[in-house]
């Protein structure tokens, strides 16, 4: 298969086969840009590659790879053996349970980067209760909950890394397009240190002053109730967190001037970033700008995407085209 635009690399591990079919009919459905689908699978215990190729068959598309890896590595590992083999100019990630918006989400992105010349896009995120049956959408908190400093005809690198870095006012992984080149590059810069959040590489992309451009429309629909991101369990907290420390030292590593900046960006991970409340609480009362941001974050925060394209929506689920 020649060159794409884009490939979209499916994470699974021990996915749902159902909940990974409607994620495929999710980016099958896409138009009006190339793309390849690459299955990159963490070790599963469960392998589904013969289900797969069976479910291509049937959809008629033969764009597509599969990374199977033998052993559990974590996501960041595995995303690295999935772009290894990808084929696209970007990539787009996605996992089994998400959804892309409508038909048009990939080309959207696509297009976004290619206007503003950029590494990374990203877009609105709607969610869904991935718990019920029906589709239910809910009510959240939009990522990040300022955009300004990203739009084009505004873009301010520094306030990027100042919210992003220190605010934590991140962007959602789904919601992103990021250039192979440049993903690859910080990909390996996180290898063997950040385990399961290959998003923080777009930590490491903002202190670059990589330009990230929002797109302002909704690319993707996110399962809200299971998987790292939202489970409660304290384990699973806990390697969140140290992802974040190691991302945090990987930009120490990276600083080289002395800075009023890179100072604050150093205190910030001694005190706001230690899983001290206390210490973060006198963090941002010695900065009381940043804390103030970080309030309308908590209190005033941007809604998620509460609409959706329901004809869209209704091929992605519709059982009958999965019997």
């Amino acid at each position: 298969m020649a060159n794409v635009d884009i490939s979209v690399i499916v994470l699974t591990y021990n996915p749902d086969l159902g909940d990974l079919k409607r994620t495929l009919r999710s980016i099958i459905l896409q138009e009006g840009v190339s793309f390849e689908i690459v299955i990159a699978d963490d070790g599963s215990k469960n392998n589904l590659s013969k289900e797969i190729i069976e479910y291509f068959e049937r959809s008629g598309f033969t764009g597509y790879q599969l990374a199977l890896n033998e052993e559990n590595h974590g996501t960041v590992k595995n995303i690295i053996s999935g772009v290894s083999i990808s084929r696209g100019r970007y990539i787009k990630l996605i996992s089994p349970g998400d959804y892309l918006y409508d038909e048009k989400s990939l080309k959207d992105l696509y297009e976004c980067a290619e206007q503003n010349k950029v590494p990374l896009v990203f877009g609105d995120v709607l969610f869904f209760d991935s718990n019920r049956e029906d589709f239910s959408v809910i009510k959240k908190s939009a990522l990040p909950c300022i955009t300004k400093c990203y739009e084009a005809d505004s873009y301010d690198a520094d306030a990027v890394r100042r919210n992003y870095l220190i605010v934590y006012d991140n962007i959602h992984g789904v919601s992103t397009l990021v250039e192979k080149a440049a993903f690859e590059k910080y990909l390996k810069m996180i290898e063997g240190k950040v385990i399961y959040c290959e998003d923080h590489c777009y930590r490491l992309m903002a202190y670059d002053g990589s330009k990230m451009i929002y797109c302002k429309r909704p690319v993707a629909m996110y399962g809200f109730g299971f998987g790292i991101s939202t489970g409660t369990n304290d384990k699973w907290a806990q390697r969140l967190l140290n992802d974040l420390n190691a991302s945090n030292e990987i930009i120490v590593s990276m600083i080289k001037d002395d800075n009023r900046f890179d100072r604050l960006l150093k205190q910030a991970f001694e005190e706001r970033f230690s899983g001290d409340s206390k210490r973060t609480r006198k963090f941002f009362i010695k900065h009381p700008v940043l804390m103030l941001k970080r309030i309308k974050q908590d209190k005033f925060p941007r809604s998620s995407t509460m609409e959706y394209n329901e004809s869209f929506v209704k091929k992605v689920l519709d059982e009958a085209y999965y019997d």
